[in-house]
């Protein structure tokens, strides 16, 4: 090549880079030094994620389902989702996730996934406050600190995340949403506890709720969604007298401006169930499913369902309902699970084969993929190289070789009363060496712990100022009596009890 060729600017490098994928990027990292210093920078991270987000055409759609036994793997497949009618599923790549959900290895929840991270939450099965932001294209991943809001501190309550992503200050949150139980009392208080997490600033903090007197996010099977920089969830308001219910409303916070509001849902669906509905998003439009269950909410068939989009999201009764469904015994739908970019619906059947349904010719495909019952989660999905330019409060792990390595957590209690958690890197197996809780789910051994150490602290005006030994020596017990109570109270607890 001639000297006097034109060299190819810094910039020119830039507006190249931003419109290839994360995998080619990666490539580019190993090339020269100056190479990885553009890519790694802050600003051609944030110009390549917005070029992602806006780009138009064919899209990923992100699928996670637990596989049966024997291999019992929390795996997550990326779709290519196409727009043309007669097409497929594409599958690009399949991931097995890299973290383990309680000591035996049940599943995570996905909250949702914004700019290429994925927020995963180990809330299915009791208080263990695990809570993920995950790139697995770059497998980088944040560990969030234990919530303010817990079952030491604060005693039994059920919570409700959102993830969404400020623009403002270029970081992603997330926030919780945590009903306090009151003995003796059916309903949860109003209003919640709210705190918010923001990777800028790595921590917990409350935030106000004030907007949310009345307002219930739906119990457990809660979903979410971020859109027009706002979260939004499915919830239902109640009478202030007779905390009768009244009617299923949109719950939404700006994630900009840190506040709550709310919404009107479609007139139909207003009055039914709550949990028979479900909020997503479809083709960056508003959407909700109502979907019913043979045998209500614990059934695993379902019987009918409807999928409404709304056109202009300022326009309060531009609602229109896209799809609506009736299933006889033979298509075997046990849920739907979001609406392609062809029309056709994605589902599951009730023995937990993934299909794919056109409504109009009322056919069914199989896709060839089976996980467990309540296990699946689809939702769209950006590629990013979010995480790439931070350093610190990033872990990272190599691919798997060999035998399978899972990185596992466990909770500890600070002397300050505050929970923590330590990382570990284990096995794939269930379980883990130097389980003090003798084989019990960890989940349950936890939950039992904290009730005693609850107990405990009333001996100290309810805060925890000292170390553990020191409460066990004035309830007269040593700490060996105390882990022997927590496995007894843990398998009262996993036996059913309360």
């Amino acid at each position: 090549m001639s000297d006097n060729a034109p060299k190819i600017t810094q910039e020119i490098w830039s507006e190249i880079w931003k419109k290839l994928p994360v995998k080619t990027l990666g490539q580019c990292l190993c090339v020269c030094k100056p190479w990885n210093t553009i890519v790694t920078s802050s600003s051609f991270v944030a110009a390549h994620t917005q070029n992602s987000s806006q780009g138009e055409g064919d899209s990923l759609l992100l699928y996670k389902h637990f596989t049966n036994a024997p291999q019992k793997n929390e795996e997550y497949t990326f779709f290519l989702d196409s727009s043309k009618k007669e097409s497929d599923l594409e599958p690009r790549y399949t991931l097995t996730c890299p973290f383990m959900a309680r000591d035996g290895g049940n599943y995570f929840r996905v909250v949702g996934s914004v700019n290429g991270l994925i927020c995963l939450s180990d809330d299915l099965f009791g208080y263990t406050y695990l809570v993920i932001l995950w790139n697995p294209l770059l497998r980088k991943y944040i560990r969030l600190p234990v919530p303010r809001v817990n079952y030491v501190l604060k005693g039994a309550h059920i919570s409700s995340f959102g993830f969404g992503y400020d623009s403002r200050k270029a970081t992603h949150k997330v926030v919780r949403v945590s009903y306090m139980r009151v003995k003796d009392k059916v309903m949860d208080v109003t209003p919640p506890l709210v705190e918010l997490y923001s990777v800028n600033e790595g921590k917990w903090r409350n935030i106000s709720a004030d907007g949310v007197v009345d307002i219930c996010i739906c119990d457990y099977w809660w979903s979410q969604c971020f859109l027009n920089r706002a979260i939004h969830w499915v919830a239902w308001e109640r009478d202030a007298t007779t905390f009768a219910f009244c009617r299923n409303l949109f719950l939404i916070f700006d994630v900009e401006e840190e506040k709550f509001k709310r919404m009107k849902f479609p007139d139909a669906i207003a009055k039914e169930c709550t949990l028979d509905l479900s909020v997503t998003e479809y083709c960056s439009k508003l959407s909700v499913f109502h979907s019913v269950l043979k045998g209500g909410a614990a059934g695993n068939e379902m019987k009918r369902c409807e999928i409404w989009v709304k056109g202009e999201y300022s326009v309060g009764n531009s609602w229109s309902k896209m799809v609506s469904i009736e299933i006889n015994s033979s298509a075997s739908f046990g849920w739907v699970q979001c609406l392609r970019k062809n029309g056709d619906v994605l589902g599951f059947t009730k023995k937990g084969d993934l299909v794919s349904y056109d409504p109009l010719m009322k056919e069914i495909k199989r896709m060839g993929i089976r996980g467990c019952w309540r296990s699946w989660f689809t939702c769209s999905y950006t590629e990013s190289l979010t995480l790439l330019d931070r350093k610190n409060g990033v872990g990272t792990y190599d691919k798997a070789t060999g035998q399978k390595k899972k990185l596992k957590y466990e909770l500890k209690v600070l002397p300050n009363g505050f929970l923590d958690m330590e990382e570990k890197v284990v096995d794939g197996k269930r379980g883990c060496k130097g389980d003090q809780s003798g084989g019990l789910g960890s989940s349950a051994y936890h939950q039992g712990k904290f009730i005693l150490m609850e107990q405990l602290m009333k001996l100290d005006g309810g805060t925890m100022n000292r170390e553990p030994e020191e409460y066990c020596s004035m309830a007269d017990m040593d700490l060996s009596d105390f882990i022997s109570k927590a496995k007894s109270m843990a398998t009262y607890l996993a036996a059913g009890g309360r």
